[in-house]
């Protein structure tokens, strides 16, 4: 042995530190270096002290265990066990059988002796063993392969208060997560509106979120599937998990696999790590899948495995994992129409569409206009920082009459282009305004039409107001059951 040897294996132990599993291969292969060992293994205590696991070994050796092995610290049998206990180094030179611990390390035939070594913390406690196994008697380097483990002791305290720490900052992290979503979930928009049809999607919203079957939500592009999604997340019994959302038309079918069903390393070029995915990660929760309509016909398939079987298998994996999510799956596609084409898969469709909600488009349910642009003026208001403004009676007989070919999403824009233009002094936004955000005159409905929508709204209120009591509800309005009826039918007509 030449004497910077000594030196020279402290310093690599040294840059090992902070991590467990670097620290314990080092030792061992600083063992078989400094004492001619044929092969060498670090056990470690557990966090219950009950138990040994084996924290690494030189040379490396594939286990077919799915877990590391692990022995009893009570035994006094094995040299081991003796070293952990009484901190003093043991010997096993029996050539027909080789201790428990040894047969972990090295299988090899050549092995006929063994020599443990105590792993002492500072403060005089032993965090483990060092296990040395020879195919020749050994160098004579006792002394030094004790000093090896007593500073591979104080690295691996490093690295368990290190860790203790990390846990406590993942903790942390957790916890501030959690606040953050409590938050959001506090300031998640309500469905805006008190139209026929937005309290048929309250109701149904009511009516999905007490099962865990998927869902299928329909409606043209910006009428909120997203937020309804989200909302029936958050009434359900999976709030308390997460809400992963992932657009089926925004990634390529290779990404797309990898983003849902999760890859291991080395599954493809760039898959320098091994992913979870989306479904896997969204365990006592929900994933939402929109635009479905846009997933290719092969991960289709793959799909619906994963809900027939709650299982999935990551790309370039062989095995299968269990998944607990519940899916909501969206489309502005004519469902049918793809069907029919082979673009959707109909056996996907059946399995998606336990439950389905329908979102009408805005045009449909025009009395919730008044309502959403209130919402969305005071939300660009207090985001500009601009004092409250208002739309003036024109301004809005323009927005009720308009057809909303973008839905919501193109209303609650147009609002912000309206507020955003607007002068800094105005405080009622007009005609002009709206003509010069849209680039084209906006004709407004009715005046008939727009009595029709109030009288509707106002009959609906009072309706509710008597608990669907049509008898009470008439004599308070002093108008005839057959008229309410009447007027009640036109509006499910219209």
């Amino acid at each position: 042995m030449t004497p910077p040897l000594l030196p020279t294996l402290l310093e690599r132990l040294r840059a090992s530190a902070g991590d467990y599993a670097a620290v314990s291969r080092t030792l061992a292969e600083a063992l078989c270096v400094m004492d001619g060992a044929l092969a060498a293994g670090v056990y470690l205590r557990d966090y219950a002290g009950e138990t040994l696991f084996l924290a690494g070994r030189f040379p490396e050796e594939p286990t077919s265990q799915e877990e590391t092995p692990r022995l009893s610290a009570e035994s006094w049998d094995d040299p081991l066990c003796y070293c952990l206990h009484t901190g003093l180094a043991a010997s096993f030179t029996q050539l027909s059988e080789l201790p428990e611990s040894a047969r972990f390390v090295s299988t090899s035939p050549q092995v006929g002796s063994c020599k443990a070594y105590p792993i002492k913390i500072p403060g005089g406690s032993a965090a483990g063993c060092a296990l040395a196994l020879y195919g020749a008697p050994p160098r004579g380097a006792q002394a030094a392969c004790q000093t090896l483990c007593l500073y591979a002791g104080a690295l691996l305290e490093l690295a368990r208060g290190r860790k203790q720490n990390g846990y406590a900052l993942q903790s942390l992290e957790k916890e501030v997560r959690r606040l953050k979503e409590d938050r959001e979930r506090r300031q998640l928009p309500a469905l805006v509106g008190e139209s026929p049809a937005t309290h048929n999607l309250r109701a149904a919203i009511a009516r999905v979120s007490a099962s865990n079957a998927p869902l299928l939500i329909t409606g043209e592009t910006g009428t909120g599937k997203s937020l309804l999604a989200r909302m029936v997340h958050e009434a359900g019994d999976r709030r308390g998990g997460p809400f992963l959302a992932i657009n089926c038309g925004a990634l390529s079918a290779g990404l797309l696999e990898s983003e849902l069903f999760g890859h291991v390393k080395g599954a493809f070029s760039g898959a320098v790590s091994t992913t979870r995915g989306l479904l896997r990660s969204a365990e006592g929760g929900t994933v939402f899948l929109d635009e479905i309509g846009e997933m290719p016909p092969q991960l289709q398939v793959a799909l619906l495995q994963v809900l027939q079987e709650r299982k999935v298998r990551p790309v370039g994996g062989t095995r299968f994992h269990p998944v607990n999510m519940r899916v909501i799956a969206a489309t502005n596609r004519d469902v049918d129409e793809a069907m029919k084409t082979r673009a959707f898969r109909r056996d996907l469709y059946h399995r998606l569409a336990v439950l389905k909600i329908h979102i009408p488009p805005l045009r449909e349910r025009r009395e919730d206009i008044p309502a959403l642009c209130a919402v969305f003026l005071e939300r660009c208001c207090r985001k500009t920082g601009r004092s409250s403004l208002r739309f003036s009676p024109e301004a809005l007989l323009m927005l009720l009459g308009y057809s909303y070919p973008g839905n919501i999403r193109e209303l609650e824009s147009l609002v912000e282009r309206a507020v955003n233009t607007a002068d800094a002094d105005c405080v009622e936004l007009g005609t002009d305004i709206l003509e010069s955000c849209t680039g084209k005159t906006l004709h407004c409905i009715s005046l008939a039409k727009f009595r029709e929508m109030q009288e509707r709204w106002f009959i609906q209120q009072a309706l509710r107001l008597y608990g669907g009591d049509m008898q009470a509800c008439s004599r308070a309005l002093d108008v005839h059951p057959r008229t309410l009826r009447r007027r009640m039918a036109s509006s499910h007509t219209d």
